[in-house]
C-alpha cells in the first residue's frame, strides 16, 4: 500500500488519535496512520513552510517504518499552482496502486482537489482507493481525536460516473456492479459492519446488469422477464439501498421509470422501445428492432408468418410499390444493411455520415410511432 499524506504548517499538540478499535498518541497524524496501516511507501506532500517547521520532525518519525517518498508542491494560491498538486500528486502514482489518503493537513481547496485526483487516477491508472482519512483534532475530546474514513465520499465519484452512464446510455451495468461489491465488501470485513449484513443488494445488481445486458444485446424477447425480475428485487432491496448504499436512493425511482415501460413484448411496447434506444444513441439496436417490427406489423396485418411476411415485403419493396409501409421497409432495410456492413456495401465516396444515418434513423422512428398509434392507439 502506498500512503498519500498532506503536511501543514499548524501548531501540531500531541494527541491520541482514535479509528475503530485503534489508538495512538502522536503530534503528528500521519504517524498514526504509518502505525496502524503499515504501508510500504508514504508520499508527504509538502510547502516550503511546511518543510522548515515540520518535515525534519515528522521524517524522523516515520523513518523505519516505512520507505519516505517527500513531494514539494505550492501553496496553491492560484489556479496554476492546483494544477501543480495535481500534476504532483498524479506522478507518485503508479498504474494499478493501492492507495490510502491522508487529508487531515490538506488546507484551501485542497481536500476537493485531493477527491477529484482520486477520481481521475481511479479511471486512468486502475489504482484502488483503500482508504481516505481525515484526523479530526478538532473534534478531540477527553477520549482523544476520532479518525473520520471518508472513503464512502470518495466512492461517490464511481457512483456520479455510473449515474451519469446510466442517464445518458441507458446502461445500468456499472450500477449492478457497484451494489454488488456493497454486498460482498460487508460480507468480506463483517467484523466492521453491523450484524445486519445486507442480503438483498447482489440480487439487486445482478438484476440490473441483466436488464442492461437484454437491452444492449437486442435480447427483446427475453426484456419483460428480466424488467419484471429487476422490479421484484428492486422492491426487496429497497430499504437496504438505504442503509448500505445511500447515493443509489435517489436513482431507485429513475431506474423503474426507465424500464418499467418494457414489461411485456406487445408491438406498442417494442414501438417505445425503438424510441428508447434512439433517445439513447443505441441507433444500430434501434434500426434491428424497427426491422424485426415491421415484420411482426406485417404479419400480424395480413395474418402471416413471420417468414412469409418478411418474404412479401421484400418481394413488394423490389417492385418499388408506391405503398407507405412498403416505402418504410425500404428504409429500414437500406440503414440497417448500411450498418450491418459498417458502410462497407456503399460505393467509394458515397458512404453515408453519422448525421445522415441519425437522421434517417429519426424519420424511421417518428413513421412507426405514427403507425403504433393508429393500430394500438399508443
Amino acid at each position: 500500500m502506498k500512503l498519500i499524506a498532506f503536511l501543514g504548517i499548524g501548531e501540531y499538540e500531541p494527541v491520541t488519535y482514535r479509528w475503530n478499535d485503534h489508538t495512538y498518541e502522536t503530534s503528528f497524524v500521519q504517524e498514526a496512520f504509518v502505525h496502524w496501516l503499515k504501508p510500504e511507501v508514504t508520499c508527504v506532500l509538502l510547502t516550503k513552510e511546511a518543510r522548515k517547521k515540520h518535515w525534519g520532525d515528522l521524517c524522523q518519525r516515520l523513518q523505519g517504518h516505512t520507505q519516505i517518498v517527500e513531494v514539494d508542491i505550492p501553496d496553491g494560491k492560484s489556479e496554476a499552482e492546483l494544477w501543480e498538486i495535481f500534476e504532483a500528486i498524479s506522478e507518485v502514482v503508479q498504474e494499478g496502486d493501492e492507495i490510502a489518503f491522508d487529508i487531515t493537513h490538506s488546507f484551501r481547496s485542497l481536500p476537493m482537489i485531493a477527491l477529484l485526483t482520486i477520481a481521475y487516477l481511479k479511471q486512468v491508472k486502475g489504482v484502488k482507493v483503500q482508504y481516505v482519512l481525515y484526523g479530526a483534532y478538532e473534534a478531540r475530546d477527553n477520549q482523544g481525536a476520532p479518525v473520520f474514513d471518508l472513503t464512502p465520499f470518495a466512492d461517490l465519484l464511481d457512483w456520479l460516473a455510473a449515474a451519469k452512464i446510466f442517464t445518458a446510455t441507458g446502461d445500468s451495468s456499472e450500477l449492478g456492479q457497484l451494489i454488488q461489491e456493497i454486498q460482498n465488501d460487508a460480507y468480506r470485513n463483517r467484523k466492521a459492519f453491523a450484524e445486519n449484513l445486507p442480503r438483498a443488494l447482489k440480487n439487486f445488481g445482478a438484476a440490473l446488469a441483466e436488464v442492461s445486458d437484454d437491452l444492449l444485446l437486442a435480447r427483446v424477447p427475453n426484456l419483460p422477464e428480466s424488467v419484471i425480475n429487476l422490479i421484484e428485487k428492486q422492491k426487496r432491496a429497497s430499504a437496504e439501498v438505504s442503509q448500505w448504499a445511500p447515493p443509489l436512493r435517489l436513482l431507485l425511482d429513475k431506474i423503474a421509470a426507465a424500464y418499467a415501460p418494457f414489461q411485456d413484448d406487445s408491438l406498442p411496447t417494442q414501438a417505445k422501445l425503438i424510441r428508447w434506444y434512439l433517445d439513447h444513441n443505441h441507433i444500430v439496436q434501434a434500426m434491428t428492432l424497427a426491422r424485426e417490427w415491421v415484420v411482426s406489423y406485417y404479419a400480424q396485418q395480413k395474418s402471416l408468418s413471420r417468414n412469409d411476411a418478411e418474404n412479401e415485403l421484400n418481394q413488394r419493396a423490389n417492385n418499388q410499390e408506391n405503398d407507405e409501409l412498403v416505402q418504410l421497409w425500404s428504409s429500414i432495410r437500406n440503414i440497417r444493411n448500411d450498418l450491418a456492413h459498417c458502410g462497407f456495401s456503399r460505393a467509394e465516396g458515397q458512404v453515408l455520415s453519422a448525421t445522415s444515418i441519425r437522421q434517417n434513423a429519426e424519420e424511421v422512428v417518428k413513421q412507426i410511432e405514427r403507425l403504433a398509434q393508429q393500430e394500438f392507439g399508443q
